[in-house]
C-alpha cells in the first residue's frame, strides 16, 4: 500500500496532476485495475468532463469519478448495506417532526418548536453534524451525563440537552428499524472497504478538498489499509508531520490541520511513512498567463512593515489586463457593469462562457438580480446551487388544496390552488379567463365555507340598488350557468379530497387521498405538457425542473408513508408535515450546456478550468463574512461542550479565521483575469463599505484599473467609456433614451448614440420599440383628446347622463373618463363599505315612508317606540339584499345590523319631529326622471350637433300649499355631513340638488297639475350621534341637543312663511330653528348666517345650473379628457379617487397641474353668478 501526499499552493497543478496521472493509466491500460478520482459532491460533474474530453482517452471503463457518497453506494452494491429504505433529508425532517409532537409533553424546551419556521432544519443540521462526528445517541446521553456529574450544572443548557438527547435517542431508534440515513453511508463504507474486492486493487486520488470530519477520515483510514495506492491533494504551502501544531493564524491552518491528522493516521494504522510531493510555487501553471495573479497568489499573505498591516506591492508592470477593482454606484450597476466586462472578453478575445465564473458570498442579494441582467443581456448561464420547489405549481397546489380541507374553503386558499392552473381540465385549458370571473364572483359575495360544498348552484344576482326587482336581474342567468360550470371544475376535486382526507385515520391513508387527488387533477400530465412547453421556449432548466417535481414529490410522500405510514395524525399535523417535506425539498439540476456562465458562491462552488473570474459583492461584513449563530446550540454552549470533550464542527471563532482561506481559494481561482467589484449603496440608497480585502488589493496592486460603474452613462462620461454601455440592444436603447432626454433638454448628444439611434432605425424588429421611446420621452402625461368621431363612438349621439357623472366631470376630466368612458370599474368585494350603508339608510326610510302611506299613518303621530320598531322591521326587509346577505353572514355583522337599525331608527324619528313641526308632506319616494319614466329628463342641444339627456333618481320630494302656493322642496339623505356650498355650485361641483329641483318645477305641472314654486333643498344627515358633555342632561334637553345634530342642511326661499311651514316653532317666536338652517330675527327678516334664496335667486340659480351642464355636456362630447383633478380649499378629486394608479398624477411631473378653484364670498358669488346667466 503506498500513501502519497501531493501539497502545493493554488495553481500549482495537484489536481492536473491527478489527471494526467489517471490519463496515463488509462492509456497503457485501458482495463487494469480501478482508478477512482474521489472528488466533492459539487464537483463531480466537472471533473467527470475534464477527464472524458481528453481525445486521446478512448475510453474509461476502468476510471470513476466519485464522491464519498457515490462510492459507498458502489461498495454497498458490491458487500451488500441496501436492503434498508434510504432516507433523505427530506424524509429525516418529517420524522423529527412527528418525533417533536409525539413527544412534547416530555420536553422541557422544544415542546412547541416543531412549528417554528426553520427549527426542524437547524434540529436534523445537529444530529447531521453528530453522525459526521462520530457521536451517536449513547454516546452523547453517557458524555451528557458525566459532564453534569462533573458540573453539577443545572439551567438551561440541561435542559436543551436533555430534550436534544431525548429527540436524538427516538430518531437513531426509528432510523435503526428499517432505515438508511445518507449520514450513516460512510460509516458503512469505512465498515466495509476492508471486504471490498473492487477497492483492494484500486488507485485512488483524492482531490479538492481542504478537510474532512471525523467520520471521513474513517473512511481514509480504511482506503489507506486496503486500496493499492492512495493520493491526496491539499492547498498547502509545506510538509507538516504528525504532532506538529499549525499556527491559528496561518493561511492554510484548515489543510495545515487536515494533513497533520492524515499523517497522524497514516502512523496510527502503521503504513509507514507517507510520500510528500510538494509542487513548487514559482512554477504555477494556471497563472503562466497573468503574471500579477501570480504575484497575487505568493503574496497574499505576506505582510511587511510594523504594526499596521501592509502587503509588498507588485514590481511595476501592466496589469490592468489582469486585475480590475472597481465600485459600483449600486448592486444593479455593478452587475450590469461585470456583464458588459464579459461580453468584451467573448466578442473581442474569442473567450468561451464556460471559461468566466461569476461568484458572490451572499447568494441571495444577487440571484433574482443576475438572472434578470443574464437575461437581458442573453447570456446562457447556470448557478451552482440547489433551488428550493417552494415556488412550483405542483407544491403551491398540494400546500393550497391542504388549506382548502383545513381552513373550510377560505378564500385565499381556495384561489391559490386555482391559479396554479392544476384544476383547469385539459380539454378546457384555454378557458382561464373563467376562472378569473369566478373569483371576481367569490370575492364580490363573501362565498367561503359551506357554500362551495353544499352542492347548490350560486344565485346571488349584482342589484343596482337594494330596491331593484329580481326580475331586473334575469339577465345574469347566463353568466351564473357559466360561472356555476366553472365552480365545479373547482369543488369536485377538491370536494373529493376533502372528504377522504377528513374520513382517513393513518397517515397512509392521508397521503392516499392526496396522491389521488393530484392523478384527479392529471398533475403528471400537465407537468411533463409544461416541460415540453419550456423546451420550445427555449428553457431547458426550466423544463428540468418540471421534470423532476413529480418524483420529487413522489419521494417525498413515500418516506412519510414509510416513517409513519401507521401513525393516527390530526389534519393539522398532516399538514405541517407535508409543510415540512416540501420546504426541505431542493432540485439539483445538471448545466444544460457546455459553453455558459457559471454562477456560485465562493464558499461552496468548485471550478476548474476556469480563466476568468467575477467575485462580486466585496463589502465589508460580506467578504470576509461575518459569523451568525443559527444553530439550535449557541457560541458559548458549543464552546462548553467542546471543552468537556464532545466532538462538535467547528465554532463561528475557528470559521472566521478560516474565512481568509476561502477568500484565498476564490482569488487564485482565475488562470487569466480577475475582476472584484463592490456596490456602493445598496437597494434603498443605504450606502455601503468596501471589504478590508479590498484595501489590501491596492496595496498589493497600486496602479491597477478602478473604475466606477454608473447606472448610466453621465454627461462627464468620455465617449469612449460610453461605448462600452452600447453591449446589447436590449439594454443599449435604454441608455439611449437617457442621452436622447438629454438632447432634448439642450444638451449635446454624441456621434455613436446617434449612429446607435440610426442603427434601431434600420432594424425592422426594432423600430416600432424605438418609436414607442421616442413619444415616451415626449411625454408629459397630458391626455390627448377624444376625436368627435371617437367620442360619437363612445358615448354616444344622443349622451344621456346622471347630474354625479356631470361633478365627477367636473371634478376631474380624466377620472370621467376612465369611470363612464372606459368604463373601469374597481373590483367588488364583499365587505360593508360607507356607499353600502348609505344605500341602505336611503332605502330603508323610502320603505319606511311608503309603508306609512300604505297604512295611511301620519308620520309626526308615531312616538319614538313605534318609529324604532318600524325601523328595525324594514331594515330585517332589506338586510337580505345588501353585498350578498352580508348582515346575516356572521355575529359581527349582525351587531353592524343592531347599530344600523338605531341609526334608521334614530333618523326616523327626528324625521318625524320634522313631520310633527312641519306642514310639507312626502309627495314622492326614488322618484326617476328620464325617458319613459315619471318625469320627463331634461334634454340640451349641444353646439356640436350632439344631445344630451340629464337622467336621475331623486330621494324625496315633499309638497306643502301655501299662501304662496304650492311649494316643492328634495331632501337627499346623506350618510356623512354634507352642506350645500355656493362655491361648489359655482364651479359645478355641487349641481346635483339644484338639477332635481329644476326638474320638478319645471315639470310641476305636467306633474301635478299645477304649477310649482321651490321651497329649498335639503340635505339630512342619517346618523346616530353620541352626546358628550361635562353635566347630565335631562330628557328635554338632550332631545335639543340632539335636534341641533340632525338639523338639515341646504338652502331655502328667502320667505318667514315657506320657512314656517318647515318649522312651525319659527312662527311662534323668532330665533334660530333646530330643524332647518335658517334663523329669524322679530321682525320676520332673516339673519345673515341663514342659507336662504330668493325668487330671483332661484331663478338664477336654476338658469345658471342648465348653463353649466350643457357646458359640461358640450366639453365630454368634444373629447376633453384632461387630467386635471380640482383643488378648492382643503377638499381635492384625489382624495378618495380610484384611478391613481391609472393617471399617474404627479403635481411634480411636467404637465401635472391642479385646477386650483379660489374660494368667494357669499356676495360675491351672487354677483357672478347674475352676470353669468345674464350674458
Amino acid at each position: 500500500m503506498s500513501i502519497r501526499f501531493v501539497i502545493g499552493r493554488a495553481g500549482s497543478g495537484k489536481s492536473e496532476r491527478c489527471l494526467r496521472e489517471i490519463k496515463h493509466h488509462l492509456a497503457a491500460e485501458p482495463e487494469g485495475h480501478p482508478l477512482i478520482l474521489l472528488v466533492p459532491e459539487q464537483a463531480t460533474f466537472q471533473a467527470e468532463h475534464a477527464l472524458v474530453s481528453d481525445p486521446c482517452i478512448r475510453g474509461m471503463i476502468r476510471a470513476q469519478v466519485l464522491s464519498f457518497h457515490r462510492l459507498a453506494w458502489r461498495v454497498m452494491q458490491e458487500e451488500g448495506g441496501t436492503a434498508r429504505l434510504p432516507i433523505d433529508d427530506t424524509g429525516k425532517k418529517l420524522l423529527l417532526t412527528s418525533i417533536l409532537h409525539k413527544h412534547k409533553e416530555k420536553l422541557r424546551l422544544f415542546g412547541h418548536s416543531a412549528e417554528q419556521m426553520g427549527f426542524v432544519d437547524r434540529l436534523n443540521q445537529l444530529f447531521t453534524e453528530m453522525k459526521r462526528y462520530c457521536v451517536s445517541a449513547k454516546q452523547l446521553e453517557e458524555h451528557e451525563n458525566k459532564r453534569v456529574a462533573a458540573l453539577g450544572e443545572s439551567g438551561l443548557l440541561r435542559d436543551k440537552m436533555h430534550d436534544i438527547q431525548l429527540i436524538y435517542r427516538q430518531f437513531e431508534s426509528e432510523l435503526s428499524r428499517q432505515y438508511l440515513d445518507g449520514e450513516d453511508y460512510l460509516t458503512l463504507l469505512a465498515e466495509q472497504i476492508p471486504y471490498s474486492a473492487y477497492l483492494r486493487s484500486a488507485s485512488v486520488w483524492i482531490d479538492g478538498f481542504h478537510g474532512f470530519t471525523p467520520q471521513e477520515f474513517a473512511v481514509l483510514g480504511a482506503l489507506f489499509s486496503v486500496c493499492k495506492q492512495v493520493t491526496v491533494t491539499l492547498c498547502l504551502d509545506r510538509e507538516l508531520q504528525a504532532g506538529d501544531t499549525p499556527d491559528e493564524l496561518d493561511l492554510f491552518h484548515p489543510t495545515a490541520t487536515t494533513m497533520v491528522r492524515m499523517q497522524e493516521l497514516v502512523w496510527q494504522l502503521g503504513l509507514g511513512a507517507a510520500e510528500v510531493h510538494l509542487l513548487a510555487p514559482e512554477n504555477s501553471p494556471r497563472f503562466e498567463d497573468s503574471p500579477a495573479l501570480g504575484y497575487l497568489e505568493r503574496n497574499f499573505d505576506r505582510r511587511i512593515g510594523g504594526g499596521a498591516q501592509r502587503y509588498k506591492p507588485a514590481p511595476n508592470e501592466r496589469l490592468h489586463d489582469q486585475l480590475v477593482i472597481a465600485e459600483a454606484v449600486h448592486r444593479r450597476a455593478e452587475v450590469e457593469g461585470a456583464v458588459r466586462d464579459m461580453l468584451h472578453l467573448v466578442r473581442e478575445q474569442g473567450v468561451r462562457w464556460r471559461e468566466i465564473a461569476v461568484m458572490v458570498r451572499n447568494m441571495e442579494g444577487y440571484q433574482d438580480l443576475l438572472k434578470a441582467v443574464l437575461t437581458d443581456y442573453e447570456i446562457p448561464h447556470f448557478f451552482d446551487q440547489k433551488r428550493t420547489v417552494l415556488h412550483h405549481p405542483l407544491v403551491e397546489f398540494i400546500r393550497s388544496a391542504l388549506e382548502v380541507v383545513q381552513h373550510n374553503w377560505h378564500y385565499d386558499a381556495v384561489f391559490r390552488c386555482v391559479k396554479t392552473d392544476l384544476l383547469i381540465p385539459s380539454e378546457e385549458a384555454s378557458q382561464r379567463t373563467e376562472l378569473d370571473k369566478l373569483e371576481n364572483y367569490v370575492l364580490a359575495f363573501g362565498i367561503q365555507g359551506y357554500r362551495w360544498t353544499d352542492g347548490k348552484p350560486w344565485t346571488f344576482k349584482f342589484r343596482a340598488n337594494l330596491e331593484q326587482a329580481d326580475e331586473s336581474v334575469q339577465e345574469q342567468t347566463a353568466e351564473l350557468e357559466s360561472l356555476n360550470t366553472s365552480k365545479e371544475w373547482v369543488v369536485r376535486p377538491l370536494l373529493a379530497f376533502s372528504k377522504r382526507l377528513q374520513q382517513a385515520h393513518f397517515v397512509k391513508d392521508q397521503v392516499e387521498a392526496l396522491y389521488e387527488l393530484l392523478v384527479t387533477v392529471q398533475a403528471p400530465e400537465k407537468l411533463e405538457a409544461w416541460s415540453q412547453q419550456a423546451i420550445c421556449e427555449g428553457k431547458p432548466e426550466k423544463a428540468r425542473e418540471h421534470g423532476q417535481m413529480w418524483n420529487s414529490v413522489m419521494d417525498m410522500l413515500d418516506q412519510l408513508v414509510e416513517t409513519m405510514g401507521e401513525d393516527d395524525l390530526t389534519l393539522e399535523l398532516f399538514n405541517g408535515l407535508i409543510e415540512t417535506g416540501m420546504e426541505s425539498m431542493k432540485l439539483g439540476l445538471v448545466p444544460p450546456s457546455m459553453d455558459q456562465l457559471l454562477i456560485g458562491s465562493i464558499d461552496r462552488t468548485r471550478s476548474s478550468g476556469i480563466r476568468y473570474a467575477y467575485i462580486l459583492g466585496v463589502n465589508d461584513g460580506v467578504i470576509p463574512a461575518q459569523m451568525a449563530e443559527k444553530g439550535v446550540l449557541t457560541e458559548a454552549e458549543r464552546t462548553v461542550l467542546t471543552e468537556s470533550g464532545l466532538p462538535m464542527a467547528d465554532g463561528s471563532l475557528r470559521k472566521l479565521l478560516d474565512e481568509q482561506f476561502i477568500v484565498y481559494t476564490s482569488l487564485t481561482v482565475p488562470g487569466k483575469r480577475l475582476w472584484m467589484s463592490y456596490p456602493l449603496a445598496d437597494e434603498e440608497g443605504k450606502s455601503l463599505l468596501p471589504s478590508e480585502l479590498i484595501k489590501q488589493m491596492r496595496q498589493l496592486f497600486p496602479g491597477t484599473e478602478a473604475p466606477l460603474l454608473l447606472a448610466e452613462p453621465s454627461n462627464e462620461t468620455p465617449e469612449g467609456e460610453q461605448a462600452e454601455y452600447i453591449a446589447h440592444p436590449n439594454q443599449a436603447i435604454s441608455y439611449l433614451a437617457v442621452r436622447m432626454k438629454h438632447w432634448m433638454l439642450g444638451g449635446r448628444m454624441a456621434d455613436l448614440w446617434w449612429e446607435t439611434y440610426n442603427w434601431y432605425v434600420d432594424k425592422p424588429e426594432w423600430r416600432m420599440k424605438l418609436q414607442s421611446l421616442a413619444q415616451a420621452l415626449q411625454y408629459t402625461n397630458k391626455e390627448k383628446g377624444l376625436s368627435l368621431t371617437t367620442s360619437k363612438l363612445l358615448y354616444g349621439q344622443n349622451l344621456r347622463a346622471s347630474v354625479s357623472r356631470m361633478e365627477k366631470y367636473v371634478a376631474c376630466p380624466f377620472s370621467h373618463f376612465v369611470s363612464h368612458g372606459l368604463r373601469l370599474q374597481e373590483r367588488r368585494v364583499y365587505r360593508l363599505d360607507a356607499p353600502d350603508i348609505g344605500q341602505l339608510f336611503h332605502a330603508a326610510l323610502n320603505q319606511f315612508v311608503q309603508k306609512l302611506q300604505q297604512d295611511q299613518l301620519d308620520w309626526g303621530s308615531l312616538t319614538a317606540e313605534q318609529c324604532m320598531e318600524r325601523s328595525a322591521q324594514v331594515v330585517d326587509e332589506l338586510a337580505p339584499r345588501l353585498q350578498g346577505e352580508i348582515l346575516l353572514s356572521s355575529s359581527r355583522y349582525a351587531y353592524i345590523a343592531r347599530k344600523l337599525k338605531q341609526v334608521v331608527g334614530r333618523a326616523a324619528v327626528v324625521l318625524g319631529e320634522h313631520a310633527k313641526h312641519g306642514q310639507f308632506e312626502p309627495l314622492g319616494l326614488e322618484i326617476d326622471f328620464g325617458p319613459g319614466k315619471e318625469l320627463p329628463s331634461l334634454t340640451f342641444e349641444l353646439e356640436n350637433g350632439c344631445t344630451m339627456e340629464i337622467i336621475g333618481r331623486i330621494d324625496r320630494v315633499d309638497r306643502a300649499d301655501g299662501e304662496q302656493g304650492v311649494l316643492l322642496r328634495v331632501i337627499d339623505y346623506k350618510s356623512s355631513q354634507t352642506s350645500l356650498q355656493l362655491s361648489e355650485v359655482y364651479y359645478g361641483l355641487s349641481l346635483q340638488m339644484l338639477t332635481y329641483l329644476d326638474v320638478i318645477i319645471t315639470h310641476a305641472e305636467q306633474w301635478l297639475g299645477i304649477a310649482a314654486k321651490p321651497a329649498g333643498v335639503l340635505y339630512f344627515h342619517v346618523h346616530n350621534p353620541m352626546l358628550q358633555q361635562k353635566n347630565a342632561l335631562d330628557p328635554a334637553a338632550v332631545e335639543k341637543e340632539l335636534r341641533k345634530r340632525f338639523k338639515m342642511k341646504g338652502l331655502i326661499t328667502a320667505d318667514a312663511g315657506v320657512a314656517g311651514l318647515m318649522d312651525d316653532e319659527l312662527v311662534k317666536s323668532a330665533g334660530h330653528s333646530q330643524l332647518i338652517p335658517v334663523a329669524l330675527k322679530k321682525d320676520g327678516s332673516f339673519y345673515s348666517s341663514s342659507s336662504v334664496a330668493t325668487d330671483e335667486q332661484w331663478d338664477t340659480l336654476r338658469k345658471y345650473v342648465r348653463k353649466q351642464v350643457k357646458q359640461i355636456g358640450t366639453s365630454i362630447t368634444d373629447g376633453h379628457v384632461d387630467i386635471a383633478p380640482y383643488r378648492l380649499g382643503k377638499k381635492t378629486a384625489c382624495l378618495h379617487c380610484s384611478y391613481k394608479s391609472i393617471c399617474q398624477f404627479d403635481p411634480l411631473f411636467e404637465g401635472n397641474e391642479v385646477q386650483v378653484l379660489k374660494q368667494r364670498g357669499k356676495d360675491q358669488l351672487w354677483s357672478e353668478l347674475e352676470q353669468k346667466v345674464s350674458r
